[in-house]
């Protein structure tokens, strides 16, 4: 059962893979950014398994992904009704 939509908008290299910039997507309650990985790799392909790393379970240090502009780092993270997840990369610079 569904409680609400979050919003999910992808930058640079994600928005080539879903060849879109923004969808919204119905959630749980208790939704984890995790479901959300489960979800966007089932819909898009398994570029979306590269988000995390297998070796620490977090998110990899060359992705950033953000919760209503705040960056994360956990796939436990949870996501409410009316959230905005952003997936890019950093910005580096020298």
């Amino acid at each position: 059962m569904t409680s609400g939509k979050i919003e999910i908008i992808f930058h640079a290299t994600f928005s080539e893979i879903t060849k879109t910039r923004k969808i919204m997507e119905p959630i749980n309650d208790d939704c984890t950014f995790g479901e959300i990985l489960e979800i966007l790799t089932r819909k898009y392909g398994n570029d979306f398994n590269n988000v995390v790393n297998p070796q620490t379970g977090k998110i990899a240090n060359d992705i950033l992904v953000m919760i209503n502009g705040k960056g994360i780092r956990e796939i436990n993270e949870k996501i409410s009704h009316g959230d905005v997840l952003i997936f890019t990369l950093p910005v580096g610079g020298g």
